[in-house]
């Protein structure tokens, strides 16, 4: 049976790597000066084959530093996409920058650039190639990794049926150690067996060559994993551990260092991430400093109509809970008569066919058109564009008593539109759907996501059935 160690895996993608690399720089160096489409100068290439020099042993050990070089057999075809951008990115600032401190010659930062692009989208697809192509041999039973579960209890069949059910990801469950479980259900099941007790693992990790062992063990037989991992180690098998915490933990938590303790999670949130924290935010600023300039027109219209159809202020402002259970105003046209909000408690009132609402106002919240003021919210840090719709103070207090989870939506900003909202939860609609969809939103977010959502709302979310 072929079988693709990770060492030699790793030595065929840094040879890959390398050659795809020097063929994205020569491509690069002749696109800018010997191609014609930019006026070229004189050049002398000998010493851009120097720069050439200095990245190639410098790639590996950076691509080493982003985690490119690790196995991801467990994760999807496009999983070195981030990794690759930043170690690439980084590569190329850091050559920019020390080329830009030699004066024996003035290099090209358009080069440099050009290098970047090509590097990144050469390495990408020889990735994403090279998954897709093992996948295909795993799922054909090539390079296979023979997995032996320890516990066989509902954790340990959990892990079995995941394995079965993907054998793109190479791995061949072997069969259970537990100390008290039968054959029959998992024969009959699964086509897998007990194979032993948890004290004969040695034997067994040697008797059917083990390439991996993972414990299944619930909470209670805790004290029995140590001994497990202490023999695992002993025979130098990898060992992974399943924690019994299903209920709890959900499934992109993550473990980290605290202070040499490991912690783990509860619950993964975006808002922890650098691209969150960082990229989200600048793709914010930018997104709504453009919408508020192309709109500037549009508001200024809509703000004299208000102004013109019934007294009182143009802005309404709302106080809503955002990130953290900060308050903040929300800003809106304001679409009711002066003064209606002080009634909002008042049975019949706040829901579809609010007798409040003025004329220009209906037509406002059908379009979505009251809402434009809050690009003003996100440029000031209370909001984002795409998150969970903020709720009034009074509702929330009322909600986080009654509705499980709820207040995980606050874990993030407050969103101009949303999952939910793209899903037609708007308005007078289920608060138990729409906390679904925001809970999906929050755990599956990816700038990509995000992207998906913007584009929805523009082609079928922008008309309010509910307002």
């Amino acid at each position: 049976m072929l079988k693709l160690t990770s060492r030699s895996q790793k030595f065929i993608l840094i040879f890959g790597d390398l050659l795809l690399t020097a063929l994205a720089f020569y491509l690069a160096f002749w696109l800018r000066f010997e191609s014609g489409i930019w006026r070229a100068t004189h050049t002398d290439r000998t010493q851009y084959l120097i720069v050439l020099a200095c990245i190639l042993p410098l790639w590996p050990g950076l691509f080493s530093f982003f985690r490119l070089y690790i196995s991801r057999r467990h994760q999807g075809i496009f999983a070195d996409f981030l990794p690759l951008l930043y170690s690439i990115s980084t590569g190329v600032v850091f050559v920019s920058a020390f080329t830009f401190f030699y004066r024996e010659i003035s290099y090209s930062r358009l080069t440099f650039l050009l290098f970047g692009g090509l590097n990144f989208a050469f390495l990408f697809v020889e990735r994403v190639v090279l998954r897709i192509a093992l996948q295909m041999m795993r799922k054909r039973g090539y390079n296979l990794r023979r997995v032996l579960i320890v516990g066989a209890g509902e954790l340990g069949r959990r892990v079995a049926q995941r394995m079965l059910s993907h054998p793109e990801m190479g791995f061949q469950v072997v069969g259970f150690l537990d100390d008290f479980h039968a054959n029959g259900v998992y024969k009959k099941e699964l086509g897998l067996e007990v194979l032993g007790k948890l004290g004969s693992v040695s034997e067994i990790v040697e008797a059917q060559q083990i390439d991996k062992v993972i414990i299944a063990l619930p909470i209670r037989a805790l004290h029995k994993v140590e001994r497990v991992v202490t023999a695992c180690e002993k025979e130098g098998v990898s060992t992974d551990i399943v924690p019994d915490l299903f209920n709890i933990v959900q499934p992109r938590t993550r473990v980290y260092d605290f202070a040499g303790l490991p912690l783990i999670s509860v619950r993964f949130t975006p808002i922890e991430s650098w691209g969150y924290r960082i990229g989200k935010r600048g793709f914010d600023i930018a997104f709504a400093a453009s919408a508020l300039l192309l709109c500037a027109p549009l508001l200024a219209i809509i703000a004299l109509a208000v102004k013109l159809t019934s007294p009182g202020p143009i802005i309404f402002k709302q106080e809503r809970i955002g990130i953290n259970r900060k308050r903040f105003n929300m800003l809106k046209f304001r679409s009711m008569s002066a003064g209606s909000e002080k009634h909002d408690q008042q049975a019949g009132l706040g829901s579809r066919n609010d007798p409040r609402v003025t004329f220009l106002g209906g037509f406002l919240r059908r379009w979505s058109l009251d809402e434009l003021p809050q690009f003003w919210n996100v440029l000031r840090g209370d909001m984002s564009i795409v998150g969970p719709r903020p709720e009034r103070t009074y509702h929330v207090h009322q909600f986080k008593t009654q509705i499980p989870n709820y207040m995980i939506r606050h874990q993030v900003k407050a969103g101009i539109t949303g999952w939910a909202q793209v899903n037609g939860l708007r308005g007078d609609t289920s608060i138990t759907e729409r906390l679904e969809h925001d809970l999906y939103y929050i755990e599956n977010w990816s700038f990509g996501f995000d992207l998906k959502i913007i584009l929805l709302t523009l082609f079928k979310g922008m008309v309010n059935e509910n307002a």
